[in-house]
């Protein structure tokens, strides 16, 4: 696999989130936005918009979207845990108890 990315926010979270899980073993290409190398006929024939971050995977379909590659990513390597195994977690609800 291939994540294709650059300066700003969102190739940021998508690099932190593998940092956090270790992920080690996915090509880092680096595009320059000033020179427009995400708006080249190469890129786009991979990506189909001029969106960075863009991971590629071996069979060639491209995610593009920041929080998409990392859902991806969290099935793909589901250790350590950074989303929530079960809808409570995903969505941070914690359980109440009443007082009696």
């Amino acid at each position: 696999m291939k994540l294709y990315n650059s300066i700003g926010p969102n190739p940021r979270m998508v690099r932190m989130f593998m940092a956090e899980k270790g992920i080690e073993d996915i090509e880092l290409v680096a595009l320059n936005l000033l020179e427009g190398t995400h708006k080249q006929p190469e890129y786009l024939a991979k990506a189909g918009l001029p969106n960075v971050p863009a991971l590629e995977m071996d069979d060639g379909t491209t995610i593009t979207e920041s929080i998409a590659i990392c859902r991806y990513l969290e099935a793909l390597y589901p250790e350590p845990n950074l989303f929530g195994r079960d809808p409570k977690e995903m969505y941070g609800m914690r359980e109440t108890f009443a007082l009696a």
